[in-house]
Order: structure tokens, then C-alpha cells, then sequence
């Protein structure tokens, strides 16, 4: 066998292996041997058959396998034991050279990995991060209280023929389509629809209004993903996911009245007092404005770390290939396994590099944080976080006994942890901006303004073809350095 370990660039590295025939095929016929030893062929008996017809039926499959092994034991032997270089990821087989119906044929094959890239972490102090902070007003506080009331309205039959309205529940049936309107997964049968939630998208209130019991509509839902103000917002240029909806029942909706009882049931039975409860509304509209501003702003300072080192950070190619093989196996599984036969792979694979890349490049730039700033998650942490736990009443013991018994949630708990430091330490680097909506929608109006008010630039406006292929030349000669004498 004879190996070469070259360098493609400062991350990508190859392995040029050949396997002459006489070497590789005493493998491939001890295989065969071993094949023939396990097989039970009518007319020969046990593990007597001829290792012709062993050859004939199993050869190629068995000749595959052998090379496959060569090939992982010369990454092994070439590129692991030495120690030399230290593989980062999986590698992967970018050429193969080899005949498996030809007895006797060489194997040569070229197997592609990648190393950590060197790099220092770029100086991010003063790279503003906006933290979108809100305070609730009593209207907020009212308009929740009422949200709490839909919710837990009660329901019954609505009159035949009645129409969707506001005060109305929609049993429907929600089958995925395609642009065709042709099924693409499994329908969810009668799905209530609460037309009061304030949370229910505008696009499904709309289409549902009005319709009756056997009426059939369609929707096109825009993916969401959270804003720069924390809000949800479509995701640009995505595809919409698509439903055909049936109405197949109509509630009527009782709301509750705001009495001890139902102060009692939004309260776990600790207050029979309205101003308690607005209290507790008022701490879970903060919780929950907080925990998703939080997250907008953790997924900008990432997208802000990564554009950051995006020029000072290599990511060795096999990572993004494996990167993009996740993306596409996520894609497959969403359309239930099965990609439209119009699907263009390797079309999708170019349009997603630069995501798969920064992907990778993230987790590259994070581990160099974690060393940088020395984290880790240590027993203190853990016993500070089952504090937190048991702080609504559990038994400590109790809840340190069902983590520690179950190594996955410990794991998910550690994990939670790391990223909790590593989202401080990370914060620490920049300089976290609190604004308000009303601050972003005045600053996105200046820019509106500020771009009407700029002046017009004139571009050259060329007549044909040829006259722009000459003044791109133009510029292109006069970048060039002139020769010297």
C-alpha cells in the first residue's frame, strides 16, 4: 500500500492511497472464504460451495467491503497513529478509483479531512448589540387578562349554517400541500382553532372567517423566526409552508367571568385577589418579553462573532459538506422523507454554503471562547441549578435524584449551563445597546428619510454589450500595476 498526506490549504488536507491488486486481493479472497464458510446453497453442502459461484454471487459486494476497509486503515495508519495531524470531523472520500465486477483490480482512492484552523479571537469592544427592553402597561395587563379568559372559555355546538367569527372555535382538518395543492404529509384531524387568541397568525384568522361547517379553504404561512424587537417575524425569501383546511365543526365560547374561581385556577389557588393576579400577569408578560428578547439578542451577537471572523477563521471543507448533508437530511424530513423530483441538490448546496460554513465556523470561533475565557461548568453550578429547581416548592433531594438518575438530562442540564457562560462571556465582548420599539421604529424612519433626502448618483448607461465588456476592461487594466522599464 502506498500513502501520501498532503496539504490543500491551512484546514484541508488529503490522503492520496493506492492498493495494488496482489496485495489487495489475498483480502478479498480470505472474505470470500469467509462467505462461503456461512453459506447454505441447495445442492452443495453447508460451506462446500464452490468458491466460483461464491465469487459470482457475493464477489463484488465483498470486494467493496474490502476496500472500504483499506481505505479506513490507511486514514488510520497514514494520518491518526502518526499523531502528527489531528483530524477535525469525519473524513470523507472525494475519489475512488476501483472496479469491483474485475478480479484483480488496484484500488486507488483519495480521502479528504480537515484540522483546526489557528486564529485569534477578533476585538468585538465597541460593536454595539441592541437589547430590546419594554415595560408593561395596565392595558397590557388587562388585555392578557382578557387572553387568559378565551383561553380557558368553554365550548359547545354552534347552530347549523354559523359562520366563523371572533367569539367562535374552528374544528378543522389541516392537510400540508404543495404549490399544486397535492398532499405532502399526514393531516391533523380536528384542530381547534380559537379565533379570539391573540396569538393566532393573521393569515388563518382571515381565511377562516366566515366559512361554515364543510367548507374548504387554503393558507400560505410565511416561516417565522424572532426580530431584531423580539417579535416574531417572517423569514425573507423563504419558501411558505402551505395547508389545505376543512371546517369541520363550529364551538360556540363561554367566557368566564373574573371571579374567585377563576382567580383561584390562574393562580395554582394562592390568591383569590384581582390585584394579585394582575401582579403575577404583570411578572409573566416581563419573564416572557425578557426570555425572548434575550434570545434575539444572543442570535445577533452569534450572527455578529461569526461576520466578525468570517475572513480570519478558514472552515476546512469536509465540516461544511457534512454541515450541508445535516441541512439537507433536515430539509428531506420536513417534506416527509421525499424531495419534489424538481429539487435541484447540488443547486440547494451552493445557495446554502455560506450558512453551512458559518455553521461550522461558530462552533469553531466558540470552542476558541471557551478556552480563551477558561469555562466550564463546575458541581457548584449544578447545585445552584437544582436550587432554582426546588424553588417552587419541590423536595431538593427529590429533584437532585431524578436528574442524577437520568445521564441525558444531566447532559441537557450541563449543556444549558456551557451555553448560559458562554452567551456571558460572549456578551461581555460587546457593547449591549437597550432600546426600546418605539427607538428602533424612530431610527428605522431617519434611515428611510436619510435615503430620500440622498442624492441621486448617476450610472453609466451603456448602449450595448460591448461598450460595457470594454469599460469593465477599462476599470480591470487600470487596477492592474504598470510594468517597469
Amino acid at each position: 500500500m502506498q500513502t501520501d498526506v498532503r496539504a490543500l490549504n491551512s484546514v484541508d488536507y488529503v490522503l492520496d492511497l493506492t492498493v495494488p491488486a496482489e496485495d489487495l486481493q489475498p483480502q478479498i479472497t480470505a472474505a470470500l472464504k469467509r462467505q462461503r464458510a456461512q453459506m447454505n446453497l441447495k445442492g452443495f453442502r453447508p460451506g462446500k460451495v464452490p468458491m466460483n459461484v461464491v465469487r459470482k454471487m457475493v464477489g463484488p459486494q465483498v470486494a467493496v467491503e474490502v476496500a472500504e476497509q483499506a481505505i479506513g486503515e490507511a486514514y488510520r495508519t497514514a494520518v491518526v497513529e502518526p499523531g502528527e495531524i489531528e483530524p477535525l470531523g469525519q473524513p470523507r472520500l472525494v475519489e475512488l478509483d476501483f472496479d469491483a465486477e474485475v478480479e484483480g483490480a488496484p484500488l486507488k482512492a483519495t480521502v479528504q479531512f480537515g484540522v483546526r484552523p489557528e486564529f485569534g479571537l477578533a476585538d468585538l469592544d465597541g460593536v454595539p448589540v441592541t437589547r430590546l427592553v419594554r415595560e408593561f402597561s395596565d392595558e397590557d395587563v388587562d388585555a392578557d387578562l382578557q387572553r387568559r379568559r378565551d383561553l380557558a372559555a368553554t365550548e359547545e355546538d354552534a347552530p347549523e349554517g354559523t359562520a366563523i367569527g371572533p367569539d367562535h372555535i374552528a374544528v378543522i382538518d389541516i392537510q400540508p400541500v404543495d404549490e399544486d395543492g397535492e398532499p405532502t404529509g399526514p393531516k391533523q384531524n380536528a384542530a381547534q382553532i380559537v379565533m379570539a387568541n391573540p396569538d393566532l397568525r393573521a393569515e388563518m384568522k382571515e381565511v377562516l372567517t366566515g366559512l361554515t361547517t364543510g367548507d374548504e379553504t387554503a393558507v400560505e404561512l410565511a416561516p417565522l423566526e424572532p426580530g431584531d424587537d423580539g417579535e416574531m417575524a417572517p423569514v425573507e425569501g423563504a419558501d411558505p409552508d402551505r395547508y389545505r383546511l376543512t371546517v369541520v365543526d363550529v364551538l360556540e365560547r363561554a367566557v368566564p367571568e373574573v371571579d374567585a374561581d377563576f382567580i383561584k385556577s390562574q393562580t395554582n389557588g394562592e390568591s383569590e385577589s384581582l390585584d394579585d393576579l394582575k401582579v403575577q400577569i404583570r411578572e409573566d408578560l416581563e419573564r416572557s418579553w425578557n426570555a425572548r428578547a434575550r434570545q434575539a439578542m444572543e442570535q445577533r451577537m452569534v450572527e455578529e462573532f461569526v461576520l466578525a471572523h468570517r475572513d480570519v477563521v478558514p472552515v476546512p471543507e469536509t465540516l461544511t459538506e457534512a454541515a450541508l448533508d445535516a441541512m439537507l437530511e433536515e430539509t428531506k424530513q420536513k417534506a416527509q422523507g421525499q424531495l419534489p423530483p424538481t429539487f435541484e441538490v447540488d443547486a440547494w448546496r451552493d445557495q446554502n454554503r455560506q450558512q453551512a460554513e458559518d455553521q461550522v465556523r461558530w462552533l469553531l470561533v466558540k470552542d476558541r471562547l471557551v478556552e480563551d475565557e477558561g469555562i466550564e461548568v463546575t458541581n457548584e453550578d449544578f447545585e445552584a441549578e437544582f436550587a432554582t429547581l426546588a424553588s417552587d416548592g419541590a423536595d431538593l433531594d427529590l429533584v437532585k435524584q431524578y436528574f442524577t438518575a437520568q445521564p441525558q438530562l444531566m447532559e441537557q442540564m450541563g449543556d444549558q449551563l456551557l451555553n448560559r457562560r458562554i452567551f456571558g462571556a460572549l456578551e461581555g465582548r460587546f457593547t449591549i445597546v437597550d432600546k426600546t420599539r418605539e427607538d428602533l421604529e424612530r431610527e428605522a424612519a431617519e434611515r428611510r428619510k436619510a435615503q430620500e433626502d440622498a442624492p441621486v448618483e448617476l450610472t453609466p448607461d451603456f448602449s450595448d454589450e460591448a461598450d460595457a465588456d470594454d469599460a469593465l476592461a477599462d476599470d480591470a487594466s487600470a487596477d492592474e500595476p504598470a510594468e517597469s522599464e
